[in-house]
């Protein structure tokens, strides 16, 4: 019997224990669980939710493809971009002046039928309707008003018939105001991107999100800075057309001698040759040298090998052209004379360097090519 009375009390006892243990880790365990997890369900700070900067090679993957060539009977050739899900892609007002059915051309190079929707006389904006795009997720605007100087930028189009082109560059200039008959640029973006015939339209990136800061538009006489015509400022004019397309749509007599190209805008066999120097050494510098090597003529391939022609650039990590002058010779070539900065690697310092390099360009089976190339070091 007091056995059974001794069991008893220490099951008792037991009991007892247990219970203070438990109560004492309820009171200081679950509040710590509860605090963490009411931690975990409290919404993402501004700070942690600020969109990740894009690498460069992505946002042109991305952009790329909703980047498309404009096409008109007159054989002129322009740019635009996807600016809705309606299928309405932007552009110049000089790219599609005097026309109302011009042809797109994709990516992928497929064609498509679009429609002049909307047109301004003195802005240099228009709005094509493509019905092959709609539906598909347009490029992102940067809704930031306030641009700062220097920021770095990339240029999207068809430069020359260049399809899938992209120049970096930065904002080298802000509120520029100038006219270029019949349009007026107000507070237009001054970039180092140069600009060539068929960039026109074509849009201007934010070089960190990928996001539309404004649309390529114009250069002034021989200069290879460039102007583009801020998003923001055209946005309630494009979202008019867009939803009420424009019934009848004005003419454009001063720009029919051109051939729909901007007078100002147009340009000769030197400007062409200096936007290829300048395109080469873009390339070059994204590390892009595929595109770099095939911008030489086929001679000039036949003596150096793709290996032997990137192996040459192995020590430079970047190139920068401080001048240009183009200058037309026989026939209908070129010489452009660029005076370059680089920095380069050596011994495991970076050392900076200048040269002056002379490159004749001309047409190759029907499309200009650096044909030859020398330079020495100044």
């Amino acid at each position: 019997m007091d056995r059974r009375w001794l069991m008893s009390l220490l099951a008792m006892l037991v009991c007892i224990g247990a219970g203070i243990a438990g109560t004492v880790y309820v009171k200081h365990s679950v509040p710590k669980q509860l605090e963490a997890s009411s931690l975990l369900n409290q919404p993402v700070s501004k700070q942690d939710s600020k969109t990740v900067a894009k690498s460069t090679q992505d946002i042109i993957y991305e952009s790329q493809k909703l980047v498309v060539q404009i096409e008109l009977k007159n054989g002129s050739i322009g740019s635009g971009f996807l600016y809705n899900k309606k299928g309405d892609v932007i552009t110049n007002a000089h790219v599609v002046a005097n026309a109302k059915q011009v042809t797109i051309v994709t990516a992928d190079s497929k064609e498509m039928k679009g429609e002049v929707i909307g047109i301004s006389r003195t802005t240099d904006i228009a709005v094509v309707r493509v019905p092959g795009l709609k539906g598909r997720t347009p490029l992102p605007i940067d809704k930031t008003a306030d641009v700062e100087l220097l920021t770095e930028v990339l240029a999207l189009g068809s430069p020359l018939g260049l399809q899938n082109t992209v120049t970096t560059g930065e904002i080298s200039g802000l509120n520029r105001n100038f006219e270029l008959p019949p349009f007026t640029y107000e507070n237009v973006y001054q970039i180092s991107a140069p600009i060539s015939p068929g960039n026109s339209g074509g849009p201007l990136l934010n070089g960190n999100t990928g996001e539309v800061m404004g649309i390529n538009s114009a250069k002034l006489g021989q200069e290879t800075i460039g102007f583009s015509i801020p998003i923001l400022d055209i946005l309630p004019m494009v979202k008019k057309w867009s939803q009420s397309p424009m019934k009848e749509l004005p003419e454009f007599p001063e720009l029919k001698t051109n051939g729909n190209e901007n007078s100002s805008v147009h340009s000769t066999d030197a400007d062409q040759a200096t936007y290829i120097v300048q395109y080469f050494y873009d390339s070059i510098n994204q590390g892009d040298f595929v595109t770099a090597y095939s911008l030489i003529g086929s001679k000039w391939q036949n003596n150096t090998t793709y290996e032997e022609f990137r192996a040459g650039y192995n020590q430079k990590l970047s190139v920068a052209i401080d001048h240009i002058v183009a200058d037309p010779v026989e026939g209908e070539k070129v010489e452009v004379t660029a005076f370059v900065t680089t920095k380069e690697t050596k011994n495991g310092s970076v050392e900076m360097k200048k040269y002056k390099y002379h490159f004749v360009v001309g047409y190759e089976n029907d499309q200009m090519k650096i044909i030859s190339g020398s330079g020495e070091q100044i």
